[in-house]
């Protein structure tokens, strides 16, 4: 079990700037002090640990405007065929996200370059050469706009800012829409604003976010098909398969139409949906739900 965190403590930031120059600089003969520069009091840092806590990754964003650059990225050589570079550079990602970063770049070293390339990052140039002998390549990766992934995008922002203006719960825990197809409909939270004292995401968060994401679907079909009405949470049950140490994101499939076509006559409706919520790729909880709509 591996977790991204942010290192918070004097401790925690010595253990991070220590594993840095020895995977970065040591092996180069630098000296300490060497593997921080004059960013790093302004930089977002995050750190990997394992179930014991012991530091097995680091990485760095800095962020410039809409663009920010990862730099000092490394995993320790025993955990390299676990994944964990891809997983520091989606959590970097998702900071850069939050922080409404439109372009990541970054200079790679050659034996690197394939490795950020599947991560979606593309070469454009010659980089620098660290001590005059390793050579880098200049890499950017184009955030893609939330409106492009997004059916109806008006309505999905209307959504949202319902959501923060009436549930005010749903802006605090971060919660945001980042995929709506027509039948399939996906938002994400901040892990980090809905931590509980085990370092994962709190159970009430996990239910709050699938509740919203299914009564997200209804809403956005209801406004897509013309109708009016009021949805409320008739009853919820919800498996909490394994802790969230990772990005939450919640999904939900439907085509609701046939259902909700009653309220065009007056008619209460019944919706039964089922949300999934995931840490990363991985399934943490199922949620069934009953949703109530009463016409206006």
């Amino acid at each position: 079990m591996y977790r991204v965190v942010t290192p918070q403590t004097e401790a925690e930031l010595e253990s991070y700037y220590q594993l840095r120059w020895q995977l970065l600089r040591k092996s180069w003969q630098q000296p300490r002090g060497s593997e921080r520069d004059e960013f790093d009091e302004y930089a977002l840092h995050r750190m990997m640990v394992d179930n014991t806590g012991k530091l097995v990754a680091v990485g760095r964003l800095y962020v410039s405007g809409d663009e920010a650059q990862i730099r000092f990225m490394a995993v320790v050589p025993e955990c390299r065929d676990f994944g964990l570079g891809t997983r520091m550079v989606q959590a970097l990602e998702q900071v850069a996200r939050q922080q409404g970063v439109r372009r990541l770049v970054m200079n790679a070293r050659e034996e690197a370059v394939a490795f950020y390339g599947r991560c979606g990052f593309t070469v454009v140039g010659e980089g620098p050469i660290s001590f005059g002998k390793i050579p880098h390549r200049q890499m950017i990766k184009a955030l893609t706009s939330i409106h492009q992934i997004r059916h109806c995008p008006e309505l999905c922002d209307d959504l949202q800012s319902q959501w923060h203006s009436r549930i005010p719960v749903s802006e605090k825990m971060g919660i945001k829409i980042i995929q709506y197809t027509g039948s399939r409909f996906k938002t994400k939270a901040n892990l980090t604003a809905n931590l509980n004292m085990h370092e994962s995401m709190f159970a009430g968060s996990i239910y709050s976010q699938c509740v919203l994401t299914g009564w997200g679907l209804i809403w956005l079909q209801m406004k897509e098909f013309g109708l009016n009405g009021d949805i409320v949470q008739g009853s919820g049950d919800i498996k909490y398969l394994k802790p969230v140490w990772d990005e939450p994101t919640a999904e939900v499939t439907g085509r609701l139409r046939e259902q909700l076509m009653p309220l065009q006559a007056g008619e209460r409706v019944r919706v039964d949906l089922e949300v999934i919520l995931y840490s990363g790729e991985q399934k943490s909880a199922i949620f069934n739900g009953r949703y109530v709509i009463l016409p206006h």
